[in-house]
């Protein structure tokens, strides 16, 4: 391997998304530096984090624990204007020294997470090169909501010497935004390839009715994004005409309380399963243990998740939104579902369930869209290429 890079990291040091993309880059010998305003309650194991606030704890952008008169005003300004408080906050990044931090670092390259925010405090830091990564609602639901977002989105992208995308309808939108075209790169935080090496294992290649018709939802349960909830309605209706189908829920999350009180009130407590936090290995007999997956957010980019099911065999049923049109060919490696409908939901899995010819064609052609295109150690690899073009303009600097 080529001499390891310094690479500084702006982002959410609690998200899941992020600390699978630095421990990559950790694992590969890279040397991992984070700014963060407050100290993360799960650090990437790795990387060195350097902490903004005063005191250095959660408490400093008014995260639960802290009293008083700032945390009633980050609610106050993030229940009026979601796009102020990201100003605001944009300018308390600056003001709590994150230029300077990234100056102490010297690193190669600097690398934002999610456009509207950290993208946002990166950008106005002013130093390069930087990389700004898009998520999904960042840029295909905040803008369209605020004149103030839009504009902060736009000022990130056209300060950005790059920008990630994880599917090609979201390039698209960041072009529209103001992200020179030629600046922005496709690269997806796929699945690892480990979901693929057990291709026998899917249910779907079992003698129908060999085991009870089960579908699975894996997405987070700490945001109403996801819809799980119109996922245990779904069943419900589901269990009217299939009365043995199961699901599991798999993942942990401030909402799978009201979940389960919900599976109750629907009665079909017995018949929905609350999985917990899944390990890979876990996840993956879950997954393979599964006839259908199903992921319906209101906004959604190339899902780990999604890339996961289908490698392990799952036939996915998504939302029906355009970014997912390069995923699922509606009705060929799976269906499309319109967003925040149970019932059209339902049909679409009971059709699922009663056709155990068309989930089994399906197999093959998804497992193969992974490999050519959602596989982790391709598209990180691709992203350490670049990082190290960007390093080889010569470092990080003001301007």
């Amino acid at each position: 391997m080529s001499s390891p890079l310094r690479i500084c990291v702006v982002g959410d040091l609690d998200g899941v998304h992020t600390h699978r993309w630095v421990r990559w880059f950790v694992d590969r010998g890279h040397e991992l530096h984070a700014v963060s305003y407050y100290q993360p309650r799960r650090p990437p194991p790795g990387v060195t984090v350097h902490i903004l606030a005063e005191g250095g704890g959660a408490a400093a952008l008014g995260r639960p624990g802290r009293a008083g008169w700032r945390t009633a005003a980050r609610r106050l300004a993030e229940a009026v204007s979601p796009s102020l408080w990201r100003l605001v906050n944009g300018l308390r990044y600056q003001r709590r020294g994150l230029g300077t931090a990234i100056d102490t670092v010297g690193p190669d390259v600097i690398h934002a997470h999610y456009v509207v925010e950290h993208g946002f405090y990166a950008a106005l830091a002013g130093r390069r090169p930087l990389v700004v990564t898009a998520w999904g609602s960042d840029v295909l639901v905040a803008p369209r909501r605020s004149p103030l977002t839009q504009a902060i989105a736009r000022y990130a992208l056209r300060r950005a010497d790059l920008v990630t995308s994880n599917n090609e309808y979201m390039a698209r939108r960041l072009v529209e935004l103001g992200a020179p075209s030629e600046r922005v790169a496709l690269v997806v935080l796929g699945a690892d390839a480990f979901f693929l090496e057990a291709p026998e294992a899917s249910v779907n290649l079992r003698p129908p009715g060999e085991t009870p018709p089960t579908v699975i939802s894996v997405r987070s349960l700490d945001s109403r994004l996801y819809n799980v909830d119109v996922i245990l309605r779904a069943m419900a209706l589901v269990r009217k005409r299939v009365p043995d189908a199961r699901l599991l829920v798999a993942g942990e999350g401030r909402l799978r309380a009201g979940l389960e009180r919900l599976a109750h009130r629907l009665g079909t407590e017995g018949a929905v399963a609350f999985l917990g936090y899944l390990d890979r290995e876990a996840l993956r007999d879950a997954l393979a243990s599964s006839h259908v997956y199903v992921s319906v957010p209101r906004s959604d980019g190339t899902a780990v998740s999604t890339l996961e099911a289908m490698a392990v065999g799952c036939f996915p049923i998504v939302s029906d939104l355009p970014s997912q049109e390069e995923l699922v060919r509606d009705g060929e490696n799976g269906f499309r579902a319109p967003v925040g409908d149970g019932g059209a939901l339902a049909e679409r899995i009971v059709e699922a369930l009663a056709r155990p010819d068309l989930r089994r064609r399906a197999l093959e052609p998804n497992r193969d869209l992974v490999r050519r295109k959602g596989l982790l150690e391709e598209n990180m690899a691709r992203m350490e290429e670049l990082y190290r073009s960007l390093a080889g303009q010569g470092g990080a600097t003001s301007g």
